[in-house]
């Protein structure tokens, strides 16, 4: 196993003993674990990092039969128990597959399987709007792109993480600080950088012997941050502290190997500060140790660092053969871009200060075609980070709206259904009381109708009789006049008839009790004829209205108290004003009204 994948597998136990602490025997039942991941409580996802635990120690067909059956007693669509599960699963795909003999970190088949199950745990940790969840999915997620060199991702996913625990008031695990210090140092990030670096050395003071590696690689990265922002003398201060610590180390080669490492670090400031003999001994000893342990690319490097120094010495042939050493070992580990920037451009140097120019140029445009292409990678990194970030927050901020959308549509539906029962209820209640109305109104039309029928009887009856009471007096009258004139008739009789004939006048009174009756029998019959003859006097509205009764002159003549003569004048008026020209004329167009 390479370097890589023994410093992640250190991070990773960093990882679930910043979260649990130390482990006790645990009983594998399925179900009883399925319960305690679907748990929401479980804020600091315990139950997780703790199976994970247990689980590392077994054998490889054990645990993926436990998977198997822990996922078979889970609830369909339970986010919380998918986005645990699936970041278990994650780190047990990549801890056995990718350890089996024959296997390739980079194999695409074991990529394309733990990018879908963390994809999917990320979406459930979203759906269930979870910052906890959510910050801890993003941990494991970016640890896991780290190792797949997918350093744009992992950044962005680390700084998400932090950001999310930072928001609930928690801090992340110590193993997300430490190697989101280091992706921030490559991308020259040089301030964020050391704030992480210092957090992780933070929660991790006084280190235990578990620790020290992990406080050893944020001194380190400290160092380099302040190295590369030529704050030397803090960049010493971290490397002596890196330093010491790696020579506390239990494993003693690994201990070895890394004061190698940081000691060709010191020697880059050495050399920047024109120490080129203290510089010389101590890129010779990290050669070495890196050479010793098949650690190809950093002992090409540090080689390379030799010969600019021997050059810097004027030690030209040495330095010629020091950077051949260089190539020839990076050519074993040809993905190492950045050493070989530095192995081109010291090349460059030698056979320019050797005097061979064409060799000078050779190396040196080989220098600029890689180190703008490395400039240009760190550039848009930087770029590429804040868009994945953007994406992410989108990426989120549409699952959660979905998730609303749908619990919203869910209530809006409930809303309707209530609202559709309330309206038809309140509608039922409207039509029954308005068909209560229409009954009532109905019933009360009908009383109203029968009413009018009636009084109209009632007063057709009492014009009828009125008329029949003038005719019968007008007879009455007729007869008794002759009586008047006779000698023999006493002055007691004559006063009777005198008042009888008085009583054939239509008085006011007489008058208005008539019109009420007529109007009753006739509706709007004066109303009729005011509008068809302007300014039409009261005695003509008698005329006309007597006229409708089909009296005589004479009988129209007792009933106003007039003579008949005078009658006739007053229909020969009646007739001017209608404009018609004989008196059956008058009588057909007052029969139309």
């Amino acid at each position: 196993m390479n370097l890589r994948c023994t410093i992640f597998l250190i991070l990773i136990f960093l990882v679930i003993t910043s979260e649990t602490g130390t482990c006790q025997k645990i009983v594998l039942n399925p179900k009883e674990w399925a319960q305690r991941l679907s748990d929401p409580e479980d804020i600091r996802n315990e139950a997780d990092s703790t199976l994970y635990q247990t689980l590392i120690k077994l054998d490889q067909v054990k645990v993926f039969n436990f998977l198997d059956k822990l996922n078979n007693k889970s609830a369909n669509e339970d986010h919380y128990f998918i986005a645990r599960y699936n970041c278990l699963k994650a780190q047990m795909v990549w801890l056995f597959k990718f350890s089996e003999p024959g296997s390739v970190f980079g194999k695409d088949s074991i990529k394309r399987e733990i990018t879908g199950l963390m994809d999917e745990a990320l979406q459930h940790a979203y759906k269930a709007d979870d910052d906890y969840l959510a910050a801890y999915v993003s941990s494991i997620y970016g640890n896991v792109l780290d190792n797949f060199g997918n350093t744009e991702k992992a950044a962005m996913f680390m700084m998400y993480s932090t950001e999310l625990y930072e928001k609930v008031h928690h801090y992340a695990p110590v193993a997300t600080y430490i190697v989101l210090g280091e992706i921030l140092c490559k991308m020259r990030e040089y301030e964020k950088s050391i704030y992480y670096s210092h957090l992780a050395i933070h929660l991790q003071t006084p280190p235990n012997e578990k620790q020290l590696f992990a406080v050893m690689r944020c001194n380190n990265n400290l160092g380099w941050d302040y190295h590369k922002m030529e704050r030397f003398d803090s960049a010493i201060i971290y490397y002596k502290k890196a330093l010491q610590l790696s020579s506390e180390l239990s494993d003693q080669k690994e201990g070895r190997v890394w004061r190698g490492i940081i000691s060709g670090n010191m020697a880059q400031i050495d050399f920047a500060q024109g120490r080129y003999k203290e510089a010389l001994s101590l890129f010779i000893m990290d050669y070495q140790i890196a050479n010793d342990n098949g650690m190809y690319d950093e002992a090409g490097n540090a080689i390379q660092w030799a010969a600019k120094t021997n050059l810097a010495l004027g030690n030209k042939s040495e330095a010629l053969g020091q950077v051949q050493e260089s190539f020839n070992l990076l050519q074993q580990r040809p993905s190492a871009a950045m050493y070989w920037q530095n192995a081109y451009l010291t090349a460059s140097e030698i056979f320019n200060s050797m005097g061979k120019s064409d060799s000078a140029y050779f190396y040196s445009g080989k220098y600029d075609v890689l180190h703008d292409s490395l400039e240009r990678v760190v550039y848009q990194s930087s770029i590429s980070v804040s868009q994945l970030h953007l994406n992410n927050e989108k990426n989120r901020y549409n699952i959660q709206n979905l998730e609303r959308e749908k619990e919203d549509q869910s209530e809006r539906s409930n809303y309707i259904i209530m609202g559709i029962l309330l309206f038809s209820t309140i509608l039922l209640l409207l039509i029954n009381r308005q068909r209560q109305k229409l009954k009532y109104k109905r019933r009360i039309d009908q009383s109203e109708k029968i009413r009018i029928q009636g009084e109209m009887v009632s007063a057709r009856m009492q014009l009828k009789m009125f008329t029949q009471n003038i005719l019968e007096k007008t007879n009455l009258v007729e007869k008794l006049e002759p009586q008047i004139k006779n000698p023999e008739v006493t002055d007691r009789e004559k006063e009777f008839i005198d008042d009888l004939c008085r009583q054939n006048i239509l008085t006011d009174e007489d008058w208005l009790n008539f019109k009420m009756l007529f109007e009753k029998t006739h509706p709007h019959f004066f109303e009729k004829i005011n509008k068809q003859v302007n300014n039409i006097t009261q005695a003509e509205q008698r005329m006309a209205a007597l006229t409708l009764l089909h009296l005589s002159s004479k009988q129209m003549a007792a009933c106003l108290g007039i003579s008949p003569n005078s009658v006739i004048k007053s229909k020969q008026r009646l007739r001017q004003r209608l404009g018609l020209q004989t008196d059956q004329e008058v009588e057909t167009f007052i029969a139309k009204l």
